[in-house]
């Protein structure tokens, strides 16, 4: 009989591992993902008989997955890791039942039948909201369990659980500190990138010891990227960064053409390409050549110099930029 704890030791292990090649072969699962390439993203395969689906993966920002192995090093077909195994891929529920006999959960109780009895073994509840309660518990250091507790508009309660590859949430992509993407319109881009981690450095928002920050990090792109490698792993996830306010959210809209809007309907923006060009005193410029031709507006932005010059008054306008995004949020959050 399979239990909850077998599917447990699987997460992690690459589709080609015979462990999990037995397993499936031997519970008659399903045919394996070989490999999985950038357009897919992800695989499934959900066996019906006992609500269960699992879920593959290539790009798991974890480090331990990292960077994704490409069998034929072409850069498309990478292996395929068992990131999470959906425990109820449809919620347990009194009008829809879950299949499993009550022998399968043997590391916590089935979650329908007692939130009391889950809280008992896993704690409070890790986040709570209107309308749903999130339970988790980590297996290993890699590894987390959660219980999903969701109710309708009448009050009726469903319940869903998982097992998942503890992930990160992406901040700058490794994929601007790899010279193999060098497309001649990314250059603008991966500049951005290596300026807002000079600007982390220098706020010490970074997760690094008092020793790396005394060593000073200069104002150029191949002294950036090579710090990017030698001390943040080759990329910038949350958890790489100091527990600061809003920090997150400001670096998430950073490269992202959005609006703002204050209590009085004045409108802002933290997009960094627009910053970098009213820095400089080009971005009506840029917009006319923008509006009559594509190729010519990205060549604009990449002839742009990423000096120390700019790199110093960015990162001054930068602090000023932070510091109203805080304010607007508080505001608006109030």
């Amino acid at each position: 009989m399979m239990k909850q704890s077998d599917l447990i030791e699987l997460i992690g292990l690459a589709s080609n591992d015979p462990k999990l090649l037995m397993f499936f072969e031997k519970y008659q699962l399903g045919k394996l993902p070989k490999t999985i390439t950038p357009n897919q993203g992800s695989k499934s395969i959900i066996y019906k008989p006992l609500n269960i689906s699992f879920w593959f993966k290539y790009d798991i920002t974890n480090d331990r997955f990292q960077p994704p192995i490409s069998p034929k090093n072409d850069d498309y077909k990478f292996v395929a890791y068992l990131s999470s195994i959906q425990f109820t891929h449809q919620e347990d529920s009194a009008k829809k039942p879950d299949p499993k006999p009550q022998d399968f959960w043997d590391v916590i109780p089935a979650p329908i039948l007692s939130v009391e009895a889950i809280e008992k073994i896993m704690g409070e509840a890790a986040s709570t909201y209107s309308d749903e309660s999130i339970y988790e518990m980590k297996m290993d250091p890699d590894t987390v369990l959660k219980v999903f507790y969701t109710w309708d508009k009448k009050k009726n309660l469903s319940a869903s659980s998982n097992v998942s590859v503890i992930e990160q949430s992406e901040l700058i992509s490794s994929v601007y500190f790899e010279s193999r993407y060098n497309q001649e319109s990314f250059a603008f881009s991966k500049r951005c990138a290596n300026l807002i981690v000079k600007w982390l450095f220098d706020r010490r928002f970074l997760a690094l010891s008092d020793a790396i920050y005394q060593d000073g990090l200069a104002a150029d792109s191949d002294a950036i990227v090579k710090f990017v490698h030698q001390y943040c792993n080759g990329h910038v996830w949350n958890n790489q960064l100091l527990p600061v306010d809003h920090l997150r959210s400001f670096l998430y809209y950073l490269p992202r053409n959005t609006n703002f809007y204050d209590n009085q309907g004045n409108k802002y923006s933290f997009y960094i390409q627009d910053i970098i060009l009213v820095c400089l005193g080009k971005k009506e410029s840029f917009d006319i050549l923008y509006d009559q031709d594509l190729t010519q507006s990205d060549q604009f932005l990449n002839e742009i110099i990423f000096d120390s010059r700019l790199y110093n008054q960015m990162s001054l306008i930068l602090n000023t930029k932070f510091d109203y995004f805080i304010t607007l949020k508080e505001r608006n959050s109030n």
